[in-house]
């Protein structure tokens, strides 16, 4: 049952309302500063790891079920719209890195600075997740260019 076929259509993702999608970016935001100011566990210093061989170590210092337990603890959702909004933020996050003229062009001020416009934040919790498996595991993407037209359109 935890299988997914290759030729299987991948499960929708449905929308959220942009409000909660918002509130799960500024939890996930909070959550993503703390990670980075921990510091090397004790036990890693003295074995004499660097900070980038801990990092190699590890594929991300991002406990997902740490953030589904702070989304569902401070938003108060369902497992369902816990595991969305999961998805969204942490498909949001990665597009965003990975493409910063979209960041610019998501941005609500023209700096970059003040967070996600609400025509991006509609797009990003209206917006179809591309679900597909790696070698990592089953991932959810946005796909760039549909936000882009999203974007421009509005």
């Amino acid at each position: 049952m935890d299988n997914i076929t290759p030729n299987a259509t991948p499960p929708r993702v449905p929308p959220v309302e942009p409000d909660l999608l918002a509130s799960a970016i500024f939890l996930f935001s909070e959550y993503l500063q703390r990670v980075a100011g921990l510091e090397l566990p004790e036990e890693e210093e003295e074995q004499g790891w660097s900070a980038e061989e801990a990092a190699e170590e590890e594929e991300s210092p991002i406990d997902m079920r740490a953030v589904l337990d702070l989304f569902a603890e401070e938003l108060g959702t369902s497992v369902p719209v816990t595991l969305n909004l999961y998805m969204r933020v942490t498909a949001l996050f990665r597009l965003l890195a990975a493409s910063p003229s979209l960041a610019r062009l998501a941005a609500a001020d023209e700096e970059g600075t003040g967070g996600l416009s609400e025509d991006a934040l509609l797009a990003f919790a209206r917006l179809d997740l591309h679900v597909s498996r790696n070698e990592t595991g089953i991932v959810a993407d946005f796909d760039a260019r549909e936000l882009r037209d999203a974007l421009a359109n509005d």
